[in-house]
């Protein structure tokens, strides 16, 4: 419709011409008229050919690719360059090549060997075997032996004395043969009624998993002893006695004095909590087998402890505390009594020992005055210049005392 207005105009304008500005154009230029009609002609043919042409819209994007500013100068477009490409780059990452994933390598079997002579199976583990790392690693951390409740035993002495307690005993690792022929019955029973696994392994992974200079060739894995103990007969019946260790930071020590309640032997051991693990190589071997035999509650904290004396005789209970620094007796204790004097004693009775370096903490004493007068201090006379005494020595002496006025009181 467009087309034919815009027709119909130029013809006119063409009639027009020829017939009104003829003198005109032929007083001016021969030629006028007919330049002015060829002009005419061409725009006529430009309108109708562009009237063919379907109109299509063209993006922005592609506009600026097709014409490039050129005053801008190169070392201004390379850092645009750089910034778009890391916009790219983000906004539509590479696709990542999946591989596929690694097979895991297949451990070779372990041979088992039938020993008549023994009358054991065991497993030949090869050197830096991965099974004796994960079996070991598991126990040594104290998180981990704690709640999968097993501990590490070594030398045969040891292990003997947990075979005799009726511990179960899982693994046992050794690099001698002549050293495990001396448990071969003890061994050969626990094999048969609890399933253990024997392992011979290398001298030098036997050494590098032992926490002594010298290993004794074998080392065993066994479950920890309940809380309240093992049942089992013992010749003497338990002492009215608990025992609770306070800041107790040497394992040696922690063990002697296990070692001590279970000759006496006390009702139980309790361990605070910031003392040092019972269960520790250097404690099991201080106690020489004494965790074995009576029951041991560890990482007790003080408002838990009045749960763990008998509630028959919470009420007649007496508190002593092993003090021998001057200072603390006078400021905390209400009354100080030398060991030898201890008479009154209680229908149970609960002896505090501190360690070397801390002593006694304040929670000891606030629950030595939870008592009354049923709390004292207890000291033991010294020469002068000796401070005090190796802990574990000290409560040997005080726990005999108490014991001899317990079996006395008992006899009248």
């Amino acid at each position: 419709m467009f087309y034919n207005v815009v027709r119909r105009a130029i013809q006119t304008h063409i009639k027009n011409v020829n017939k009104f500005q003829i003198v005109r154009l032929s007083s001016s230029s021969p030629g006028g008229v007919k330049d002015d009609i060829k002009d005419a002609l061409d725009i006529e043919a430009n309108l109708f050919d562009n009237s063919m042409v379907q109109h299509q819209p063209v993006s922005t994007r592609e506009a600026l690719r097709k014409h490039k500013p050129t005053l801008i100068s190169k070392q201004k477009r390379e850092p645009n360059k750089k910034k778009d490409t890391a916009a790219d780059t983000t906004a539509t990452p590479a696709p990542v090549k999946k591989t596929a994933p690694v097979p895991p390598v297949k451990r070779a079997p372990t041979p088992l060997i039938k020993d008549s002579e023994l009358n054991l199976e065991f497993l030949r583990l090869t050197l830096q075997d991965p099974l004796m790392s994960t079996l070991l690693t598991e126990v040594r951390s104290r998180k981990r032996h704690d709640k999968n409740k097993q501990i590490i035993v070594e030398g045969r002495r040891l292990i003997q004395e947990a075979l005799q307690s009726g511990l179960k005993m899982l693994s046992l690792f050794f690099s001698q043969k002549d050293q495990l022929a001396l448990l071969r019955d003890q061994v050969a029973q626990a094999q048969q009624e609890q399933n253990t696994k024997i392992y011979k392994v290398p001298q030098h992974d036997l050494k590098t998993w032992s926490s002594l200079v010298t290993p004794p060739g074998l080392l065993a894995i066994f479950e920890r002893p309940p809380p309240q103990g093992l049942q089992q007969r013992q010749d003497t019946d338990p002492l009215p006695i608990t025992v609770v260790c306070d800041n107790i930071r040497e394992p040696n020590n922690l063990g002697s004095i296990i070692r001590t309640c279970a000759a006496v032997p006390c009702s139980q051991v309790v361990v605070t909590h910031g003392c040092c693990d019972p269960w520790e190589s250097k404690a099991l071997r201080g106690g020489c087998g004494g965790q074995f035999r009576l029951p041991i509650h560890d990482d007790v904290t003080w408002e838990q402890l009045p749960l763990h004396i008998p509630a028959e005789v919470a009420d007649t209970c007496h508190v002593f505390i092993a003090e021998n620094n001057p200072s603390k007796t006078a400021k905390r204790a209400g009354r100080t009594v030398d060991y030898a004097e201890l008479d009154q004693t209680g229908a149970h009775n609960v002896l505090i020992i501190g360690g070397e370096s801390h002593g006694v903490s304040d929670d000891a004493y606030s629950f030595m005055k939870l008592v009354g007068d049923r709390g004292k201090c207890v000291y033991i006379p010294l020469a002068a210049g000796i401070d005090s005494l190796n802990v574990a020595s000290a409560l040997t002496l005080i726990l005999f005392e108490l014991r001899k006025k317990l079996i006395n009181k008992t006899n009248d």
